[in-house]
């Protein structure tokens, strides 16, 4: 190993050229885009799992009072 290879050095900081900077850009909305899919499939199966079972419960509180 070289000197300095591997080595963090306090105070050094790297410059992303301009071509990285969007490829991180574009990551980094790729992966929100992912997580926001995925809240959006949760939610989806929740409420169609749970909605039956919901209107039920509603129906049988509204005729028993």
């Amino acid at each position: 190993m070289e000197a300095g290879e591997g080595k963090i050095e306090a105070g050094v900081t790297i410059e992303l050229t301009e071509a990285q900077r969007r490829a991180r850009r574009m990551r980094n909305l790729a992966i929100g885009g992912c997580l926001l899919g995925l809240v959006a499939i949760f939610y989806v199966a929740t409420i169609v799992k749970i909605g039956p079972s919901m209107m039920r419960a509603s129906q049988m509180q509204g005729q028993s009072q």
